[in-house]
């Protein structure tokens, strides 16, 4: 928290003492501010801060791409102009978002993030107020709210599949691909992939040399930091073909557009989409979290010190003859160019050669091996125009001292400012003795270079122990959290049920049904815990339960089918329901193949049996109005009861449906007393009792108003057959229906 607290107090107080402070003091305070922020960035390195509900989440990931982030911030501060103040400003600003866009799972708060470091950037690529500056400002600002309404759309349908704003929502169907590839989109434009690069080179060229530092290191943090929690492997059919197609082209048209490349900044913005390339690479494997993150501090370290010796001899175009003999001339800034342009090829055994070994080895366990190969043979092509730019550096100086002369013109000229870093450079060239000797305050622009080659010359020498601490957060969130219990498929009857797994003691788990949120859970200190679901989680049918850490997007999840439970229940119509006077059906659940006898006030209305899925109905006769209670019997199981409302039939109705018996069945079994009946026309029925060929009743039954029709018999135990004719039909007539019951 310390670190957005920093950036986010730094920029606003800077900003309303920008018209009473020095500009010198502003730019002091700007790169304390960004030297603070590291600092909290990296006490407590492996720790995990929570605040605002989960949507901030400062764990390694964050940590590690926020210093490269304020890495960038300070390169460009000290390269940048000091006449200026609105450049600090604008610095601080992005690199706040930036570390905002690292730091959170909440694809809104991520929306506000983006914003918040690309307004600066807009102002700042558009910093050299001439043709090509205005055109790189607009070009960059047209397609940057592009893209950034694409990730707004697909933010919206993201939350539509899903019913979550977090990143690693698990969906599925037409609707959660589109967002996925939207989103994916719309990071394409930021970190420049094909083919959503268009504004890249022109950008790189047009802009200040600083701001494309800037652009080269940071942007590219922030960017991957967000994908890295939205594109989990647990939605890689959704995105996966996708980005492997923007990652094959970009590292073919990147490589290949480099090489006719005759201007620096250009070139190297060419380099930078085949990089992104690679770096999508590593989004494939399965320890992504910790080698995208090195990759991008590699990356960062080797093209911040091409920029920054680009910086140091001009902040417009360099063409890339201004780089023959540079090591003659100019040995300090050719040695950090130099350096720079290897590792950022891949050469043994600099940094950047291994970042690119575990992004190959990324894809390669994923299986993507036609990618691998793809990569490597656009890597081999990348190498000539690297290899170019390093022997150009050391070839033979021009006899004519007239690059020398434009170069310190332009020092001096450098953002309209004598003060402006390298203003000392006027004058004769320094040897290698006295740049090695210059002070950093006589030369900020020594300083950075220095600072870049001995980070980078140590990240190469010990590139494990930088791997592991940024790999501390892949453990954080992908790996720890299980689901053990119920097993995956299960299949379940409805009821009382608890999720089961282990975690990191201590830790917060966020549990979720289909997606959706329906608790939280605490790890014990024994790394186990338990969960109990509620009742709306336990309805009937297929269940995908979740746990979590809260924030992340891996999930440990167990899919569960729930069936109707073992005891008795009526489903339908639901308690206090108005039903029809003309009857209706009764629906319930028991467990299959048992007999389930259902009671209207205390009177049988017939047996019926449970089916295969443990489902029930029965057809109800005309009830009387009024509040009736209807219950649902079985042998050795709890009753099941619902009161129904049976609305009073009108008068007056004519009755024209055909006869129907609704309940009992030749055959069945009852309970006495019991009741029958159904619907029907005419003048109303005669109903026959016999038992045996004895007639021991007869009744006479008038139609409802409702056109319904019932009958109440209580005939005493054993076999008794009734056989309903219409009214006034003699015995030696077939009869409408005849049913032989078993009455007990």
């Amino acid at each position: 928290m310390l670190t957005l607290y920093t950036l986010a107090s730094f920029s606003t107080l800077l900003s309303l003492l920008a018209f009473v402070i020095s500009r010198e003091a502003n730019r002091v305070l700007s790169v304390a501010a960004l030297l603070l922020a590291g600092l909290f960035a990296v006490v407590g390195w492996g720790e995990v801060v929570e605040a605002f509900g989960g949507l901030y989440r400062f764990d390694p990931l964050a940590r590690g791409l926020t210093l490269v982030a304020v890495l960038g911030g300070l390169w460009a501060l000290l390269l940048g102009p000091a006449k200026k103040f609105e450049f600090p400003l604008l610095v601080l600003y992005a690199v706040t978002g930036m570390h905002l866009m690292a730091s959170s799972p909440n694809l809104v708060v991520l929306v506000i993030a983006l914003e918040i470091f690309s307004l600066p950037l807009y102002v700042l690529s558009a910093w050299q107020r001439d043709e090509k500056g205005f055109e790189a400002g607009l070009k960059y600002f047209l397609l940057g709210a592009l893209g950034a309404a694409v990730f707004l759309y697909g933010v919206a349908l993201y939350y539509g599949a899903t019913g979550s704003f977090m990143a690693g929502a698990v969906g599925s169907g037409p609707l959660y691909t589109t967002a996925l590839l939207l989103i994916l989109a719309a990071f394409a434009f930021k970190t420049a992939m094909v083919p959503f690069h268009w504004w890249s080179p022109d950008v790189y060229q047009g802009s200040p040399t600083v701001v494309s530092l800037f652009m080269a290191t940071a942007v590219k943090a922030a960017a991957f930091a967000a994908m890295l929690r939205i594109f989990t492997p647990q939605g890689l059919e959704a995105w996966g073909v996708g980005l492997a197609v923007l990652v094959a082209l970009s590292v073919l048209f990147g490589n290949l557009g480099a090489l006719a490349q005759t201007e620096a900044k250009r070139l190297f913005a060419y380099s930078s989409i085949a990089n992104a390339g690679y770096l999508g690479l590593g989004l494939f494997g399965p320890t992504a979290g910790a080698t995208v993150p090195f990759y991008l501090l590699t990356y960062a370290l080797g093209t911040g010190l091409i920029f920054a010796a680009l910086s140091m001899l001009s902040n417009q175009e360099v063409p890339l003859e201004r780089l023959r003999g540079l090591w003659h001339r100019r040995p300090l800034v050719a040695g950090g160019l130099a350096l720079g342009v290897l590792s950022v090829l891949g050469l043994p055994p600099l940094a950047g050669f291994w970042a690119k070994y575990l992004v190959f080895q990324e894809a390669a366990r994923a299986g993507l091996y036609g990618l691998v190969v793809l990569a490597l043979v656009a890597s081999a092509v990348g190498a000539y125009y690297y290899l170019r730019v390093f022997f150009l550096l050391f070839a033979q100086p021009e006899p004519s001292q007239e690059a020398l002369e434009r170069e310190t013109e332009e020092a001096v000229a450098r953002f309209g400012s004598s003060e402006a870093p390298g203003a000392p450079l006027v004058g004769a060239p320094l040897s290698l003795t006295q740049a090695l000797m210059a002070p950093a305050a006589r030369l900020p622009g020594a300083g950075v270079l220095w600072s870049g080659m001995g980070l980078l010359l140590l990240l190469s020498l010990l590139p494990g122990p930088a791997l592991r601490a940024l790999g501390a957060g892949q453990g954080l969130s992908q790996a720890g959290v299980t689901l053990m219990a119920p097993p995956d498929g299960a299949t379940l009857a409805a009821g009382p049920l608890a999720l089961e797994g282990t975690g990191r003691p201590g830790e917060s788990l966020e549990i979720l049904d289909n997606g959706r949120p329906v608790g939280r859970v605490a790890v014990g200190p024994d790394g186990h815990w338990r969960f109990e679901l509620p009742t709306s989680a336990l309805v009937v049918g297929e269940h995908t339960y979740e746990a979590r850490r809260e924030g992340q997007g891996g999930a440990a999840r167990a899919r569960v089918t729930l069936l109707a439970p073992p005891g008795l229940a009526i489903t339908a119509p639901a308690e206090g329901a108005s039903v029809a006077p003309t009857g209706f059906v009764l629906e319930g659940t028991a467990p299959p193949g048992q007999e389930v006898e259902v009671f209207e006030d205390g009177v049988s209305l017939g047996r019926v049996k449970a089916d295969a899925e443990g489902r029930w109905s029965l057809g109800v006769p005309p009830p009387a109005g009024g509040s009736r209670v209807y219950e649902a019997r079985a042998e050795g199981i709890p009753a099941a009861r619902v009161s129904l409302v049976v609305p009073e039939a009108q008068a007056g109705a004519i009755c024209s449906q055909r006869f129907a018996l609704s309940n009992l069945q030749a055959g069945g079994t009852v309970s006495r007393p019991f009741r029958f009946g159904g619907v029907g026309s005419a003048s109303g029925y005669t109903v026959l009792v016999k038992r045996g060929e004895r007639v021991v009743g007869r009744r006479e039954i008038s139609l409802s108003a409702a056109c319904g029709w019932s009958y109440l018999s209580d005939p005493g135990p054993g076999e008794i057959t009734y056989e309903v004719r219409e009214a006034g039909a003699s015995e030696a007539e077939p009869p409408l229906a005849a049913i032989t019951l078993n009455v007990r």
